[in-house]
This record gives structure tokens, sequence and C-alpha cells, in this order.
């Protein structure tokens, strides 16, 4: 009887010296060879495997883990230069959330809450975009460019910055400070009463629609104040995670482009991409 589909696998045990059988059909017999040697391997290698994949996995976790603040920022706004020079990542910040206790900002209008809110770079000039990066940064060729001459490039702000400077304007605004900022001509308040008012609703409106691109989803508790009748108030003093400002702000800073500058500065548009009125 043949079982040469099994050939490979078995070798067949004679039943005697001379190999033959002491029966007149004797049934050959098999013992397994290489199946079982495959065997022995597949289970001395499984635990070497499986300690070199929990290995690696845990190699990649770690990585993983210390990068996600890092690369996070990339996948959820939009492309910016400053994204290859700062560090972006979010880090825990306890909000000043106090509702009686003013800080500078919070002053009434004055030199020193004035200064309080200019060192966050509500006035910084325009930096220059290289050419290379406007398309992935939003811009077309319609946007204002910079001369050739000057070094080429779009002037640009950052618009976190933008944001600051539109909440300082509705600060100014308020109806106890109004007076002494139109009273000064200074900034928005050099144009008409009309144009200040656009100005600050159009500021307005622009941190209204950031809040709601940026919507915070933490939560606020509750604490009890007043001993002698005890009553529960909103505690808005919240860990957050945040931007290193002070770095995107240093940032900024040190790229502003020159006061002034000549009156060719500005490379001369195309007529079609003159708009006719203020967007």
């Amino acid at each position: 009887m043949s079982y040469s589909p099994f050939t490979d696998k078995y070798n067949q045990v004679p039943q005697s010296e001379d190999g033959e059988g002491l029966l007149s059909n004797p049934e050959p017999t098999y013992k397994p060879t290489s199946r079982r040697n495959g065997t022995i391997w597949y289970m001395l290698s499984l635990p070497v495997v499986s300690l070199l994949s929990v290995g690696f996995g845990i190699w990649i976790g770690s990585r993983f883990v210390a990068d996600t603040a890092k690369l996070c920022p990339s996948y959820v706004q939009h492309y910016s230069p400053i994204l290859n020079d700062i560090d972006t990542s979010y880090q825990p910040v306890m909000f000043n959330g106090s509702f009686m206790k003013e800080n500078a900002f919070r002053l009434k209008a004055g030199p020193e809450v004035d200064a309080a809110w200019g060192s966050l770079g509500v006035h910084y000039r325009s930096f220059a975009l290289p050419a290379s990066e406007a398309e992935k940064s939003g811009l077309t060729s319609a946007h204002v460019q910079i001369n050739e001459k000057y070094g080429g490039g779009f002037p640009v702000n950052l618009e976190g910055l933008h944001h600051l400077h539109c909440l300082n304007l509705v600060r100014q605004s308020l109806y106890y400070n109004y007076d002494y900022y139109h009273d000064q001509g200074k900034g928005a308040f050099v144009n008409d009463d009309n144009v200040v008012q656009y100005h600050v609703s159009h500021c307005l409106d622009i941190i209204r629609q950031q809040l709601m691109c940026q919507v915070d989803t933490g939560v606020l508790g509750q604490v009890w104040w007043d001993k002698s009748k005890p009553q529960a108030f909103v505690d808005f003093n919240t860990e957050h995670q945040c931007k290193n400002f002070d770095a995107i702000r240093q940032w900024a800073e040190d790229r502003q482009l020159p006061a002034g500058g000549p009156p060719d500065f500005l490379q001369r548009p195309k007529e079609s991409d003159v708009l006719e009125s203020i967007p």
C-alpha cells in the first residue's frame, strides 16, 4: 500500500531487520520527523517573538505618546511657518478666573492697563512670509506682496495676536473706557465714530467665531462662599491645555517688518487683483 502524499513528512519504520513484516500483508507504520521538529521550533520561537513584539510595541507607544502633543497642533490648525520654529505643544495652565480680584488687564483705562495689553503684542507690525510658504499658508498671488527688491514675500500678521488686538479694542470701547480713548484719538480712534463702530463690531464678531471654532468643552464646578449664609458660586479657576504664548509672541516680535518703509516697499497690484470695496 502506498502513502506517497506523506512520504516527505514521515519515514516508514520496518517491522523487522530485513524489512519484512511478521504478517503476510503488514500495515506499515510511520513516525513524524520534520513536522515534529517544526513544532518544537515553533514552540521555542513563540515566546521570543512575543517578547520582541511586546518590546517593540512599548517602544512605539512611548514615542507616540511623547510626540502626540507636538503632532496635535499640525492637525487642528492651518499651516503656519511658526510650526517649523516653535514648539506649539500643549502644556497645563491654570486660568485666573477671579470674579472680584482684578489684575493689570482688568483695570480701568490708563497707562498701566495699556502697558499690560501692549505687552501681549497687540500692536505688533506685520512680518514677511516667504513666497515658498504662501500657498500652504492659505495665500494666493492676489494677496499683497512685498517688492522683490526688498526681499519679496507677503506681509502677514499672526492671527492669534489679531484676536488679542480685537479683544483690546472691545475693552477700550466699554462704556467706562470709551471716552478716555476717544479723547486720545489714537489707534482705531483716529477714525470717525461710524468707522470705529464698524471696527469694534468686526472685532467682536471675529472673537465670536474664534470662540465657537475652538469651543472649550471643559466644565465649571461650583464652590461655597459666605460663612454666615453659604451660597454656591461658579469656580472659574480651571486648568487648561495651552500653547506657549510667550514663545509665540516672541517669535512674532522678532520678525516684525521695519516701521514705515519706502513708498515702493509693496509690489504694485494687477488691476484684476484690486477689489471694488473693503471685504
